[in-house]
């Protein structure tokens, strides 16, 4: 009599064999939600940088041209966007133009709420342009002389008397930031007369006392903006500017500052 065969084991998959596959298929789906979320995060953030951009040179005024370029920083965009602030907003503005004088600024601003009524926590700003944009943002009164831009030094030509002499003379000064002004602290004096090359530099230096003829900037500026530094290169001038607790929808053009007394 025939037995019948012997019963053979059933092969049965690795329980760690499993695992290992579904922890493949978990992290491939999350790196896909990740790749999905990312491009949405830049899809969105891109929309509302153009949206930015718009909105700041509709603001402009007539008198002003500038190609705007916005940049959110501070990590993914959507959950700033969630809690209702950004950590950083960088707004350039290169090649611009301010009744035909050029200039360039870039404006950082840290903690921009969502909120329209709500204020940003902090801005910085740096202003750069030439001779044009110096002389435009550095008026000094009275006659206004042109400031002519050097190696860290600013200069101008001014005038005085002696005993029925006129005497011309070229100050050159070193500019520093007061915060609502700025001093020209005088370096050097090159003098001119009609009598040939006499050295009154002495003597004009003991009439200005050595001085510092001060600035005030604040009265061109909204209220609440300070200048933090200036830097001169031969070929452009450099203010640093900054303002804390500033309005959402920017700080009050018809206002402006004033300077200390004294």
């Amino acid at each position: 009599m025939t037995g019948l065969p012997d019963a053979q084991p059933v092969p049965r998959r690795s329980g760690g064999r499993r695992a290992a596959t579904a922890l493949i298929i978990v992290i491939v789906v999350v790196g896909l939600l990740a790749l999905v979320a990312w491009l949405v995060d830049g899809l969105v953030r891109g929309i509302a940088q153009d949206g930015v951009e718009t909105a700041i040179e509709k603001k402009l005024p007539a008198s002003v041209t500038a190609d705007i370029d916005v940049r959110v920083g501070g990590g993914l965009f959507l959950p700033q966007a969630i809690a209702g602030r950004f950590d950083e907003v960088t707004v350039t503005a290169e090649d611009a133009e301010a009744d035909g004088i050029p200039f360039d600024i870039v404006v950082t601003a840290h903690g921009v709420p969502v909120d329209e009524n709500a204020r940003i926590d902090e801005v910085s700003a740096r202003v750069t342009g030439g001779e044009d944009a110096a002389n435009a943002l550095l008026v000094m009164g009275g006659a206004d002389p042109d400031l002519s831009l050097g190696d860290g030094t600013l200069s101008y030509e001014q005038s005085t008397r002696f005993f029925g002499m006129s005497i011309g003379y070229t100050l050159v000064t070193e500019p520093v930031a007061h915060g609502d002004s700025i001093s020209l602290e005088p370096v050097d004096v090159e003098v001119s007369t009609d009598f040939g090359s006499l050295d009154l530099t002495d003597l004009v230096t003991r009439l200005l006392d050595d001085e510092p003829v001060s600035i005030c900037v604040a009265s061109s500026l909204p209220e609440g903006i300070s200048v933090d530094d200036i830097a001169v290169a031969p070929d452009a001038l450099t203010l640093t500017l900054s303002a804390q607790d500033v309005p959402r929808n920017g700080p009050d053009f018809s206002s402006r500052g004033s300077c200390d007394a004294g």
